[in-house]
Protein backbone atom coordinates (compact mmCIF):
# COMPACT_ATOMS: atom_id res chain seq x y z
CA UNK A 1 0.00 0.00 0.00
CA UNK A 2 1.32 3.22 -1.02
CA UNK A 3 1.69 6.05 1.98
CA UNK A 4 -1.42 7.70 1.41
CA UNK A 5 -3.31 5.33 2.69
CA UNK A 6 -1.29 4.80 5.68
CA UNK A 7 -1.56 8.42 6.71
CA UNK A 8 -5.29 7.94 6.36
CA UNK A 9 -6.53 9.42 9.60
CA UNK A 10 -8.66 7.30 11.83
CA UNK A 11 -9.94 7.36 15.25
CA UNK A 12 -8.44 4.63 18.07
CA UNK A 13 -10.39 2.31 17.76
CA UNK A 14 -10.43 2.02 14.00
CA UNK A 15 -6.79 2.15 13.93
CA UNK A 16 -6.35 -1.01 16.73
CA UNK A 17 -8.95 -2.83 14.46
CA UNK A 18 -7.28 -1.98 10.89
CA UNK A 19 -3.89 -2.89 12.51
CA UNK A 20 -4.59 -5.72 15.24
CA UNK A 21 -2.65 -8.64 15.08
CA UNK A 22 -4.62 -11.01 15.62
CA UNK A 23 -6.21 -13.23 12.75
CA UNK A 24 -9.80 -12.59 13.80
CA UNK A 25 -10.04 -9.16 14.96
CA UNK A 26 -14.13 -7.67 15.47
CA UNK A 27 -15.62 -3.91 15.93
CA UNK A 28 -18.25 -4.21 18.00
CA UNK A 29 -19.29 -0.93 18.35
CA UNK A 30 -22.26 1.80 18.31
CA UNK A 31 -24.39 3.23 15.09
CA UNK A 32 -22.18 6.16 13.55
CA UNK A 33 -18.96 5.14 14.99
CA UNK A 34 -17.37 4.43 11.91
CA UNK A 35 -17.69 0.65 11.40
CA UNK A 36 -17.69 0.26 7.55
CA UNK A 37 -14.91 2.92 7.00
CA UNK A 38 -12.78 0.28 9.53
CA UNK A 39 -14.10 -2.73 7.64
CA UNK A 40 -13.12 -1.02 4.04
CA UNK A 41 -9.43 0.19 5.68
CA UNK A 42 -9.13 -3.67 6.61
CA UNK A 43 -9.54 -4.68 3.51
CA UNK A 44 -7.34 -2.58 1.81
CA UNK A 45 -5.15 -3.34 4.28
CA UNK A 46 -5.37 -7.15 3.53
CA UNK A 47 -4.98 -6.42 -0.13
CA UNK A 48 -1.41 -5.39 0.58
CA UNK A 49 -0.28 -8.13 2.59
CA UNK A 50 -1.74 -10.08 -0.09
CA UNK A 51 -1.11 -8.88 -3.62
CA UNK A 52 -2.56 -10.37 -6.35
CA UNK A 53 -5.02 -11.98 -4.06
CA UNK A 54 -8.79 -12.28 -3.16
CA UNK A 55 -10.58 -10.78 -0.58
CA UNK A 56 -14.03 -11.36 -0.01
CA UNK A 57 -16.61 -8.77 1.85
CA UNK A 58 -19.69 -9.30 2.62
CA UNK A 59 -22.77 -7.10 4.16
CA UNK A 60 -26.11 -9.63 5.33
CA UNK A 61 -28.18 -8.67 2.11
CA UNK A 62 -27.59 -7.40 -1.15
CA UNK A 63 -29.42 -3.90 -0.55
CA UNK A 64 -26.49 -3.45 2.10
CA UNK A 65 -24.03 -3.81 -0.54
CA UNK A 66 -25.24 -1.52 -2.56
CA UNK A 67 -26.44 0.80 -0.35
CA UNK A 68 -23.46 0.66 2.53
CA UNK A 69 -20.90 -0.85 1.50
CA UNK A 70 -20.48 -0.01 -2.47
CA UNK A 71 -20.27 3.94 -1.56
CA UNK A 72 -18.03 3.40 1.64
CA UNK A 73 -15.39 1.19 -0.45
CA UNK A 74 -15.47 3.56 -3.75
CA UNK A 75 -15.00 6.49 -1.35
CA UNK A 76 -12.47 5.43 0.37
CA UNK A 77 -10.55 4.43 -3.01
CA UNK A 78 -11.14 7.79 -4.11
CA UNK A 79 -9.72 9.31 -0.56
CA UNK A 80 -6.25 6.95 -0.42
CA UNK A 81 -5.85 7.42 -4.17
CA UNK A 82 -5.99 4.11 -5.58
CA UNK A 83 -7.05 3.12 -9.30
CA UNK A 84 -9.59 0.72 -9.37
CA UNK A 85 -12.03 -0.99 -12.42
CA UNK A 86 -15.39 -2.93 -11.24
CA UNK A 87 -16.52 -5.45 -12.99
CA UNK A 88 -20.77 -4.92 -12.07
CA UNK A 89 -21.62 -8.73 -13.35
CA UNK A 90 -19.00 -10.42 -11.11
CA UNK A 91 -19.40 -7.46 -8.40
CA UNK A 92 -15.93 -7.35 -8.32
CA UNK A 93 -12.94 -4.79 -7.66
CA UNK A 94 -9.73 -5.00 -9.16
CA UNK A 95 -7.87 -2.39 -7.31
CA UNK A 96 -4.04 -0.98 -7.85
CA UNK A 97 -1.64 0.46 -6.46
CA UNK A 98 2.28 1.60 -7.13
CA UNK A 99 3.34 -1.98 -6.27
CA UNK A 100 0.87 -3.99 -6.72
CA UNK A 101 -2.91 -5.15 -7.03
CA UNK A 102 -6.04 -7.01 -5.50
CA UNK A 103 -9.05 -8.11 -6.04
CA UNK A 104 -12.20 -7.60 -3.84
CA UNK A 105 -15.44 -9.53 -4.03
CA UNK A 106 -18.56 -8.24 -2.82
CA UNK A 107 -21.60 -10.49 -1.55
CA UNK A 108 -24.00 -11.07 -0.03
CA UNK A 109 -23.71 -13.30 3.31
CA UNK A 110 -27.04 -14.88 3.11
CA UNK A 111 -26.31 -16.40 0.09
CA UNK A 112 -22.54 -17.88 1.88
CA UNK A 113 -23.21 -21.06 0.17
CA UNK A 114 -22.48 -19.63 -3.06
CA UNK A 115 -18.40 -18.75 -1.90
CA UNK A 116 -18.23 -22.48 -1.75
CA UNK A 117 -14.83 -22.98 -4.13
CA UNK A 118 -13.91 -19.76 -3.56
CA UNK A 119 -9.74 -19.74 -2.79
CA UNK A 120 -9.44 -15.96 -0.25
CA UNK A 121 -6.43 -14.49 1.54
CA UNK A 122 -9.05 -12.94 3.41
CA UNK A 123 -12.79 -12.23 4.35
CA UNK A 124 -14.62 -9.18 6.00
CA UNK A 125 -19.14 -9.45 7.57
CA UNK A 126 -20.21 -6.20 7.98
CA UNK A 127 -22.82 -6.13 10.44
CA UNK A 128 -22.47 -9.70 11.50
CA UNK A 129 -24.82 -9.64 14.59
CA UNK A 130 -28.00 -8.89 11.96
CA UNK A 131 -27.14 -12.70 10.53
CA UNK A 132 -28.86 -15.67 12.45
CA UNK A 133 -26.00 -18.19 12.98
CA UNK A 134 -22.64 -18.31 11.99
CA UNK A 135 -22.89 -20.12 8.82
CA UNK A 136 -21.35 -17.49 6.33
CA UNK A 137 -18.17 -16.89 9.29
CA UNK A 138 -17.91 -20.84 9.41
CA UNK A 139 -17.88 -20.86 5.52
CA UNK A 140 -15.45 -18.21 5.24
CA UNK A 141 -12.90 -19.55 7.36
CA UNK A 142 -13.32 -22.90 4.91
CA UNK A 143 -12.31 -20.32 1.93
CA UNK A 144 -9.11 -19.20 3.71
CA UNK A 145 -6.32 -21.16 1.73
CA UNK A 146 -4.66 -18.75 -1.01
CA UNK A 147 -2.75 -15.90 0.26
CA UNK A 148 0.37 -14.68 2.42
CA UNK A 149 -1.83 -13.29 5.54
CA UNK A 150 -5.18 -15.29 5.87
CA UNK A 151 -7.11 -13.60 7.72
CA UNK A 152 -11.12 -12.73 8.88
CA UNK A 153 -12.86 -9.96 10.27
CA UNK A 154 -16.32 -8.25 11.57
CA UNK A 155 -17.43 -5.21 11.91
CA UNK A 156 -21.13 -4.93 14.31
CA UNK A 157 -23.43 -3.48 15.86
CA UNK A 158 -24.62 -5.75 18.97
CA UNK A 159 -27.75 -7.36 18.74
CA UNK A 160 -27.59 -9.36 22.00
CA UNK A 161 -26.02 -12.15 22.96
CA UNK A 162 -26.08 -14.19 19.64
CA UNK A 163 -23.27 -16.31 17.89
CA UNK A 164 -20.99 -12.75 17.44
CA UNK A 165 -21.69 -12.41 21.56
CA UNK A 166 -20.21 -16.20 21.78
CA UNK A 167 -17.56 -16.14 19.29
CA UNK A 168 -15.73 -13.33 20.44
CA UNK A 169 -16.96 -12.24 24.28
CA UNK A 170 -18.25 -15.41 25.50
CA UNK A 171 -16.22 -18.60 24.47
CA UNK A 172 -12.97 -16.88 23.00
CA UNK A 173 -10.70 -18.81 21.21
CA UNK A 174 -7.37 -18.25 20.39
CA UNK A 175 -6.24 -15.40 17.37
CA UNK A 176 -10.15 -13.48 18.13
CA UNK A 177 -10.09 -10.38 19.64
CA UNK A 178 -12.93 -7.88 20.20
CA UNK A 179 -12.93 -4.07 20.09
CA UNK A 180 -15.76 -1.88 21.18
CA UNK A 181 -16.09 1.41 20.77
CA UNK A 182 -19.28 4.01 21.20
CA UNK A 183 -21.05 6.11 18.83
CA UNK A 184 -19.86 9.26 20.50
CA UNK A 185 -16.04 8.16 20.08
CA UNK A 186 -16.57 9.62 16.25
CA UNK A 187 -15.91 13.00 17.04
CA UNK A 188 -17.32 14.18 14.28
CA UNK A 189 -21.04 12.91 14.41
CA UNK A 190 -23.76 15.77 14.60
CA UNK A 191 -25.27 16.58 17.78
CA UNK A 192 -28.44 15.64 16.35
CA UNK A 193 -27.83 12.95 15.35
CA UNK A 194 -26.54 11.54 18.74
CA UNK A 195 -29.67 13.24 20.26
CA UNK A 196 -32.11 10.98 17.64
CA UNK A 197 -30.31 7.96 18.63
CA UNK A 198 -31.00 8.82 22.39
CA UNK A 199 -34.82 9.85 21.69
CA UNK A 200 -35.34 6.75 19.77
CA UNK A 201 -34.21 3.68 21.44
CA UNK A 202 -35.05 2.75 25.40
CA UNK A 203 -32.48 2.29 28.33
CA UNK A 204 -31.62 -1.42 26.80
CA UNK A 205 -31.15 -0.59 23.00
CA UNK A 206 -28.79 2.97 23.86
CA UNK A 207 -26.52 0.27 25.57
CA UNK A 208 -26.42 -1.70 22.10
CA UNK A 209 -26.81 0.56 19.85
CA UNK A 210 -24.73 3.26 21.11
CA UNK A 211 -22.37 1.87 23.63
CA UNK A 212 -21.84 -1.21 21.84
CA UNK A 213 -22.52 -3.25 24.66
CA UNK A 214 -23.53 -6.92 24.08
CA UNK A 215 -27.07 -7.14 26.58
CA UNK A 216 -29.91 -9.29 26.55
CA UNK A 217 -32.17 -8.69 23.37
CA UNK A 218 -33.06 -12.48 23.03
CA UNK A 219 -33.82 -14.13 26.08
CA UNK A 220 -37.19 -13.41 28.18
CA UNK A 221 -39.50 -11.16 27.50
CA UNK A 222 -40.43 -9.32 24.16
CA UNK A 223 -41.84 -6.30 25.06
CA UNK A 224 -39.41 -6.01 28.08
CA UNK A 225 -40.29 -1.86 28.54
CA UNK A 226 -43.61 -2.89 29.19
CA UNK A 227 -44.40 -2.28 33.05
CA UNK A 228 -48.40 -2.70 34.25
CA UNK A 229 -47.77 0.30 36.86
CA UNK A 230 -46.40 2.80 34.61
CA UNK A 231 -48.13 1.99 31.44
CA UNK A 232 -51.69 0.96 32.49
CA UNK A 233 -54.68 2.51 34.46
CA UNK A 234 -58.00 4.20 33.19
CA UNK A 235 -58.39 5.26 29.88
CA UNK A 236 -61.53 6.72 28.53
CA UNK A 237 -62.51 7.00 24.75
CA UNK A 238 -62.52 10.57 23.62
CA UNK A 239 -65.82 11.07 21.64
CA UNK A 240 -65.53 13.10 18.64
CA UNK A 241 -61.94 12.36 18.08
CA UNK A 242 -60.76 9.71 15.67
CA UNK A 243 -60.20 6.15 16.45
CA UNK A 244 -57.56 4.10 15.06
CA UNK A 245 -57.34 0.42 14.99
CA UNK A 246 -54.21 -1.63 14.93
CA UNK A 247 -55.72 -4.99 13.79
CA UNK A 248 -54.85 -9.01 13.41
CA UNK A 249 -56.37 -10.95 10.78
CA UNK A 250 -55.33 -14.47 12.54
CA UNK A 251 -58.79 -16.29 11.88
CA UNK A 252 -60.02 -17.26 15.91
CA UNK A 253 -59.58 -15.19 17.31
CA UNK A 254 -60.02 -11.93 14.65
CA UNK A 255 -58.50 -8.83 17.29
CA UNK A 256 -58.17 -5.47 17.05
CA UNK A 257 -57.07 -2.66 19.58
CA UNK A 258 -58.29 0.96 19.28
CA UNK A 259 -56.40 3.96 20.61
CA UNK A 260 -56.29 7.66 20.11
CA UNK A 261 -53.43 9.58 19.49
CA UNK A 262 -52.95 12.84 21.81
CA UNK A 263 -50.22 15.57 21.66
CA UNK A 264 -49.57 15.47 25.64
CA UNK A 265 -48.39 12.26 27.50
CA UNK A 266 -49.51 9.42 27.34
CA UNK A 267 -49.38 10.19 23.89
CA UNK A 268 -50.96 7.00 22.82
CA UNK A 269 -53.93 5.75 24.40
CA UNK A 270 -55.35 2.46 24.23
CA UNK A 271 -59.05 2.12 25.41
CA UNK A 272 -60.20 -1.09 24.00
CA UNK A 273 -59.64 -4.29 23.14
CA UNK A 274 -62.07 -6.73 20.59
CA UNK A 275 -61.79 -9.97 20.32
CA UNK A 276 -64.28 -11.94 18.06
CA UNK A 277 -64.17 -16.03 17.46
CA UNK A 278 -64.68 -17.77 13.96
CA UNK A 279 -68.77 -17.75 14.19
CA UNK A 280 -68.78 -20.81 11.12
CA UNK A 281 -67.84 -21.43 7.37
CA UNK A 282 -68.21 -18.64 5.44
CA UNK A 283 -68.50 -15.83 7.76
CA UNK A 284 -66.46 -13.26 6.92
CA UNK A 285 -64.47 -12.05 9.67
CA UNK A 286 -63.25 -8.41 8.82
CA UNK A 287 -66.45 -7.62 8.00
CA UNK A 288 -67.71 -8.27 11.39
CA UNK A 289 -64.88 -6.57 12.94
CA UNK A 290 -65.71 -3.65 11.29
CA UNK A 291 -69.52 -3.48 11.70
CA UNK A 292 -68.69 -4.88 15.39
CA UNK A 293 -66.42 -1.30 16.51
CA UNK A 294 -68.88 0.71 14.52
CA UNK A 295 -72.10 -0.51 16.33
CA UNK A 296 -69.93 -0.17 19.97
CA UNK A 297 -68.88 3.44 18.82
CA UNK A 298 -71.70 4.86 16.91
CA UNK A 299 -70.78 8.67 17.04
CA UNK A 300 -67.29 8.36 16.05
CA UNK A 301 -67.60 9.21 12.12
CA UNK A 302 -63.38 8.61 11.82
CA UNK A 303 -62.37 5.54 11.83
CA UNK A 304 -58.73 4.82 10.76
CA UNK A 305 -57.41 0.69 10.77
CA UNK A 306 -53.42 -0.21 10.72
CA UNK A 307 -54.03 -3.95 9.14
CA UNK A 308 -51.20 -6.58 8.95
CA UNK A 309 -49.53 -5.33 4.98
CA UNK A 310 -50.29 -9.85 4.38
CA UNK A 311 -54.22 -8.46 4.46
CA UNK A 312 -53.96 -6.50 1.03
CA UNK A 313 -53.74 -10.09 -0.91
CA UNK A 314 -55.43 -12.47 1.70
CA UNK A 315 -59.31 -12.98 0.64
CA UNK A 316 -61.49 -14.30 3.35
CA UNK A 317 -64.10 -14.14 0.52
CA UNK A 318 -63.89 -15.54 -3.36
CA UNK A 319 -63.81 -11.64 -3.92
CA UNK A 320 -62.58 -9.10 -1.60
CA UNK A 321 -59.25 -9.07 0.25
CA UNK A 322 -59.14 -8.27 3.98
CA UNK A 323 -58.35 -4.49 3.04
CA UNK A 324 -61.40 -4.19 0.64
CA UNK A 325 -63.71 -5.07 3.32
CA UNK A 326 -62.32 -2.45 5.70
CA UNK A 327 -62.95 -0.25 2.69
CA UNK A 328 -65.94 -0.95 2.17
CA UNK A 329 -66.92 -0.55 5.60
CA UNK A 330 -65.61 3.27 5.25
CA UNK A 331 -62.37 2.72 7.04
CA UNK A 332 -59.04 4.05 6.46
CA UNK A 333 -56.58 1.85 5.48
CA UNK A 334 -52.77 3.10 6.55
CA UNK A 335 -50.48 -0.04 5.69
CA UNK A 336 -46.97 -0.62 4.43
CA UNK A 337 -46.09 -2.39 1.60
CA UNK A 338 -44.86 -5.45 3.41
CA UNK A 339 -44.44 -6.73 7.05
CA UNK A 340 -42.38 -4.69 9.26
CA UNK A 341 -39.12 -6.24 10.33
CA UNK A 342 -39.88 -8.21 13.81
CA UNK A 343 -36.66 -6.67 15.03
CA UNK A 344 -37.47 -3.03 14.11
CA UNK A 345 -41.07 -3.23 15.34
CA UNK A 346 -40.57 -4.80 18.58
CA UNK A 347 -37.63 -1.98 18.95
CA UNK A 348 -40.02 0.47 18.35
CA UNK A 349 -43.43 -1.01 20.62
CA UNK A 350 -40.23 -0.62 23.35
CA UNK A 351 -39.17 2.56 22.78
CA UNK A 352 -42.99 4.32 22.29
CA UNK A 353 -43.58 2.41 26.32
CA UNK A 354 -41.96 5.64 27.68
CA UNK A 355 -45.66 7.52 26.78
CA UNK A 356 -48.19 4.77 26.15
CA UNK A 357 -51.00 4.06 28.98
CA UNK A 358 -53.54 1.29 28.59
CA UNK A 359 -56.70 0.72 30.37
CA UNK A 360 -56.81 -1.71 32.85
CA UNK A 361 -59.86 -3.67 30.87
CA UNK A 362 -57.60 -4.44 28.08
CA UNK A 363 -56.51 -8.05 29.77
CA UNK A 364 -55.57 -9.90 26.86
CA UNK A 365 -53.38 -6.95 25.33
CA UNK A 366 -51.74 -7.03 28.42
CA UNK A 367 -51.36 -10.68 29.02
CA UNK A 368 -49.76 -10.76 25.64
CA UNK A 369 -47.49 -7.65 26.72
CA UNK A 370 -46.46 -9.41 29.91
CA UNK A 371 -45.38 -13.37 28.41
CA UNK A 372 -44.75 -12.93 24.64
CA UNK A 373 -41.21 -14.53 24.52
CA UNK A 374 -38.13 -14.47 22.37
CA UNK A 375 -37.24 -18.11 20.91
CA UNK A 376 -34.40 -18.90 23.25
CA UNK A 377 -31.14 -17.33 21.11
CA UNK A 378 -32.74 -15.78 18.85
CA UNK A 379 -35.25 -12.01 18.33
CA UNK A 380 -38.09 -14.18 16.39
CA UNK A 381 -41.02 -13.99 18.64
CA UNK A 382 -41.94 -17.67 20.02
CA UNK A 383 -45.68 -18.24 18.88
CA UNK A 384 -45.89 -21.54 19.99
CA UNK A 385 -48.79 -20.65 22.50
CA UNK A 386 -51.50 -20.06 20.39
CA UNK A 387 -53.24 -18.00 23.16
CA UNK A 388 -50.79 -14.97 22.67
CA UNK A 389 -48.59 -12.86 20.14
CA UNK A 390 -52.12 -11.04 18.45
CA UNK A 391 -52.68 -8.38 20.08
CA UNK A 392 -48.84 -7.48 20.47
CA UNK A 393 -48.88 -8.75 16.32
CA UNK A 394 -51.69 -6.41 15.71
CA UNK A 395 -50.31 -3.14 17.71
CA UNK A 396 -46.99 -3.60 16.05
CA UNK A 397 -48.34 -3.03 12.70
CA UNK A 398 -49.73 0.38 14.13
CA UNK A 399 -46.64 1.41 16.46
CA UNK A 400 -44.24 0.61 13.07
CA UNK A 401 -46.55 3.03 10.83
CA UNK A 402 -46.78 5.93 13.18
CA UNK A 403 -43.99 5.97 15.77
CA UNK A 404 -41.34 4.07 14.29
CA UNK A 405 -37.65 4.14 15.55
CA UNK A 406 -35.61 5.72 12.85
CA UNK A 407 -31.77 5.07 12.76
CA UNK A 408 -31.18 8.79 11.85
CA UNK A 409 -28.88 9.22 8.64
CA UNK A 410 -25.82 11.15 7.97
CA UNK A 411 -22.54 10.61 6.76
CA UNK A 412 -20.36 9.05 9.07
CA UNK A 413 -16.62 10.72 8.99
CA UNK A 414 -13.53 9.26 9.43
CA UNK A 415 -12.10 12.45 11.46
Amino acid sequence: MDSKSQNFQVYPHQNNFVKSKEKYPALVAGYGSGKTYAFVLKALAELGRNPGKIILLAEPVYPMVRDVLQPTLEEILREVGFDYTYRASEMKYVVRWKTGHGTLLLRSAENWRRWAGLNLAGFGIDEASLLKDDGAWKMGLSRLRDGYHLTGWTTTTPEGFNWVWNEWANEVKEGYELIQARSTDNKHLPQEFIDSLYENYDDKLIKAYINGEFVNLQYGQTYYAFDRQKNTGDVKYEQGKEIKIAMDFNIDPFCAILLQDHHTDPKIRVFDEIRLSHAGEGDLMTTRMAKHIKAKYPKCNQFTVYPDPAGQARKTSSKWTDHDLLKRENFKIKVKRAAPSVVDSVNSVNNAMKTIKISSNCKNFILDLEQVTNKEGTREIDKSNKNLTHFSDAFRYYVDFEHPCRKPKTKTFLG
